[in-house]
Parts: C-alpha cells; sequence; structure tokens
C-alpha cells in the first residue's frame, strides 16, 4: 500500500502541478529578473480572481464522485454535470471579466485587458474538460496518465516562463502568459479522453428536479471550497486595502509560495488516497474503521516529519534558490506556512467521511466559518504587526479547521473509533514554535536534528508495515 499510494502521489504532485514544480529549480534562474513588486502584483492578482473562484464549478466535484462509486451507469449523470458546467462557465466569464476590471490593483493599469483574458478565457474555454478528465482518471487511479499529459504541458509552459521573464523581461505578466499556455495543453490532452474516447458529451436538457437534487448536495461544498481561498488567498487583498507596502506583501507571498508548494505535494497525496478511504469507508464494518484510522496516523506523521524537515532547512533552501537579496527575507515567514499545512491527514479522515455520507451541509460551515476567522484576524492584528501577522493568522485558522469536524454530532455518529485531533495539533503548534527558535542554528545542529527525526520515522514505519500493507488488499 505504501509503495502503491507513494507511487500515485508522486505521479499526480508531478503531472498535475510539474511546472510549479520545475519553477523550484527555476528560481535561481528567474529571480534575478524579479523584484518584491513582481510577487506583490502577482499574489494580488491572484488573489482576487480567487474571490470568484469559489463559484466556478459549483461543488460539481463532489457529485462527480458520488455518481461514480455508487451508480452504475454513472456516464448520463456526468453529461447533465458537464452541462451544467458549460452554462455556468459563460456567465462566470461575465462577471469575472467586469470584477477584475474595476478591482486589479493599479499597477497592471497598462496591461489590465491582457491580465483579464489571460485569466479568464481559459475558465470558460478549458477548465470543465481538464476537470471532468482528470477526475475520471483520478477515480480510475490511472496516474501515470495525468502525469505524462500534465508533464508535457508543463514543461511548454516552463518554457515559456524563462522566455518571458528572463529573455522579454515581462516580468509578473510572464506568469499568466505560461498558465494560460498550460491550460490550453491539458485541455487538448483531455479532450480527446473525454469526448471521443469516453463520449461524455454536454446534455442541456435537465430536469428541474434532478437540479434540485444535485444542487441540494453540490451548494453546500462552495462555502467549502471557498474556504480555500479565505484562508490561502485572502491575506492579500487585506494586505492591500490596508494599504501595505507591495514590496512588503511580495516577500509574503514568496513565502507563501513556497508553503503552496507543499500545498502542492498534499492536494497529490489527497488525490491519491482518496479513494483509499471512500473504499474502506463504504465497506461499513469496524475492523475497516481501524485501518482507516492506521491510514491517517502514518499519513499525519509523515506530513509533519516532512513539513518540519523543510521548515527546519528553509532558509538554506532560500540561500540556494533565490538569487535576490531583497527577496531571501522571506524566508522566516515560510516556517509558519509551511508547519500550517501539516494538518492535512487530519481534515481528510473526517472530511471525507462526511462527503461520502453526504453530510455536505455541516462541512461548508467548518472551512467558510475558519476562512472568515483568518480574514478577521488579519484585519485586527496585520495594521499592528504586519504580514508576520497574517501567517500567524493563517495557522491558527487551519488547525481550527483541521479540530472542528470531529466535534460535530454528524461526524460522531458516523465514526466509533477516536483519532486524538487535540493531540496532534498540539504537537504541530509546538513543533512550529521549536522550528522558528531554529530558524538560524548552525547546518550541524540542524543535521543532527535532521538525523534523529528520520531515524523515529523509520522505525514507525518498519514497526506498522503490516498493518499499512494490509489497507491495500482491503482496498482493491
Amino acid at each position: 500500500m505504501i509503495k502503491k499510494l507513494f507511487g500515485q502521489s508522486v505521479l499526480f504532485a508531478l503531472g498535475s502541478h510539474i511546472s510549479k514544480v520545475v519553477n523550484i529549480a527555476m528560481l535561481p534562474l528567474i529571480t534575478a529578473f524579479l523584484t518584491p513588486m513582481d510577487y506583490g502584483v502577482y499574489g494580488v492578482v491572484l488573489a482576487y480572481m480567487g474571490l470568484l473562484s469559489g463559484f466556478k464549478t459549483l461543488g460539481v466535484g463532489v457529485l462527480l464522485v458520488n455518481s461514480f462509486y455508487k451508480k452504475r451507469d454513472w456516464k448520463p449523470y456526468w453529461k447533465r454535470y458537464l452541462g451544467i458546467l458549460i452554462v455556468n462557465g459563460l456567465l462566470f466569464f461575465l462577471v469575472a471579466i467586469t470584477f477584475l476590471f474595476y478591482f486589479l490593483p493599479s499597477e497592471v493599469t497598462k496591461n489590465r485587458i491582457l491580465i483579464i483574458l489571460l485569466i479568464t478565457i481559459p475558465v470558460v474555454l478549458f477548465d470543465n474538460t481538464i476537470m471532468l478528465g482528470s477526475r475520471l482518471l483520478q477515480l480510475r487511479q490511472d496516474a501515470k496518465r495525468v502525469a505524462i499529459f500534465s508533464i508535457v504541458a508543463g514543461l511548454v509552459a516552463i518554457i515559456v516562463n524563462y522566455i518571458t521573464i528572463v529573455i522579454f523581461k515581462l516580468g509578473f505578466i510572464g506568469w499568466f502568459i505560461s498558465s494560460a499556455v498550460s491550460s490550453f495543453l491539458s485541455f487538448l490532452f483531455y479532450f480527446k479522453i473525454l469526448y471521443f474516447k469516453e463520449k461524455i458529451l454536454p446534455v442541456f436538457q435537465i430536469r428541474l428536479k434532478f437540479l434540485k437534487k444535485s444542487f441540494k448536495v453540490s451548494l453546500p461544498t462552495i462555502p467549502h471550497n471557498y474556504s480555500s481561498y479565505l484562508l490561502n488567498s485572502s491575506d492579500r487583498i487585506v494586505m492591500e486595502q490596508l494599504n501595505v507596502n507591495i514590496d512588503k506583501l511580495g516577500l509574503y507571498n514568496l513565502a507563501y509560495i513556497f508553503g503552496g508548494y507543499i500545498d502542492i505535494v498534499g492536494n497529490a497525496v489527497g488525490l491519491a488516497v482518496g479513494p483509499y478511504y471512500n473504499k474502506l469507508y463504504a465497506q461499513k464494518e469496524m475492523k475497516y474503521e481501524y485501518q482507516a484510522r492506521e491510514l491517517t496516523f502514518f499519513l499525519q506523521i509523515t506530513f509533519i516529519v516532512a513539513c518540519a524537515l523543510v521548515s527546519l532547512w528553509v532558509r538554506e533552501l532560500f540561500s540556494v534558490l533565490i538569487a535576490n537579496e531583497s527577496l531571501q527575507k522571506a524566508y522566516s515567514l515560510s516556517i509558519i506556512i509551511i508547519m500550517g499545512y501539516s494538518y492535512r491527514p487530519l481534515y481528510w479522515a473526517s472530511g471525507i467521511k462526511l462527503m461520502f455520507n453526504e453530510k455536505t451541509n455541516k462541512l461548508w460551515r467548518i472551512s467558510f466559518s475558519a476562512g472568515v476567522l483568518n480574514i478577521t484576524l488579519n484585519f485586527i492584528f496585520i495594521p499592528i504587526y504586519g504580514v508576520f501577522a497574517a501567517a500567524i493568522t493563517t495557522l491558527f485558522s487551519l488547525l481550527t479547521m483541521a479540530l472542528t469536524p470531529f466535534m460535530l454530532k454528524e461526524y460522531k455518529s458516523l465514526s466509533r473509533i477516536k483519532l486524538y485531533p487535540f493531540l496532534w495539533v498540539s504537537l504541530i503548534i509546538l513543533l512550529t514554535f521549536f522550528l522558528f527558535q531554529l530558524k538560524d542554528t548552525a547546518p550541524s545542529v540542524k543535521l543532527i536534528i535532521s538525523i534523529f527525526l528520520l531515524l523515529c520515522y523509520f522505525f514507525y514505519v518498519r514497526y506498522n508495515w503490516s498493518k499499512l500493507n494490509e489497507i491495500q488488499y482491503q482496498t482493491k
């Protein structure tokens, strides 16, 4: 199970986000041609787009998953969902171009129209096909093709990135151009699979009864999905509204980009592990509940160790990857942001169970409330403590979101074993404080700590090897 899970996670991570992964290696080349202002503007533009993105898919993702697992003939459902997404995409396009035209920051005035088109056209023309095609391959656990398709598109995007930023010196505009190119190529790959091989063509004649039944499940997930924006991107808009210096905002955005790389890995593992959880929860027997807990504990320990190691060495990573002294100052913020993402396995364990049992009307309140909490705390503390406060409030809000589902009566009625969420969250908080204190420690000390952590992890995996591999046989 471990080998298969890690293999699929790597493929999903590299496949879905190859351009971002390769961008790590590209940082020494491109950062010499970028400024804190470029990172600041880029972060704010994406944040404004994120303000709308919660309504892009109407929560159809959960319907795709549930129909695939629960309906023998799932394709007619997917055809109708695709029709809904296409109609909604046209409406979303009109709203997005109007909103972005009036709210993008003054630094993009000369290129406002170009940026708006580069952002919105891929959404309406390409994203629905990419979403359904990649979700189909994910549900079939065909990570190889996802990786191949996205690696090709991602490598082309990297080339475009280099040309636009280094050769033509277009700054932040290069990111938007390369993103649009990558989206177009991914669309071409999935177009053939979805429409020609699987013959999943959109159906627009949909009964009102079907819409009501579908939206009853999907619409409550919009605030849930939107919470990702409130937790991860809204702080840029808050800082802009509070007139935080664009250079300081840029340093924060760079620090968050490094946290974003951890988020990429988290999303990849989530795509790979989702089918395991769904198959275990579908069995509805006590022994499978225990296996789901073993899986959660393994993932949680793995995430904590991985995030701790990256946080421990983040200063050295910045010095190697960032060829710009003015940008290297952001490393300390990255520690807090990176450790915030170590909460994910706890949230998967509870969130997937609630989604599988269609308790989405409760799940959205948790994630959305955590997002609102993050914004509220940002407005209170950023004027006092600056961008450092944004990192702390994000960590606090993420951990709050990880804990809350376990306190719901709906979750308690579905789960019969304890996962000890408060213990895990306490460990994350203590480690974050400890690692922040060690940020400027000598590399020799960091090496000793790293070896100790890796040895502890090795012995844990070895001791639990048989239990973890048993999960694979139960989820075939």
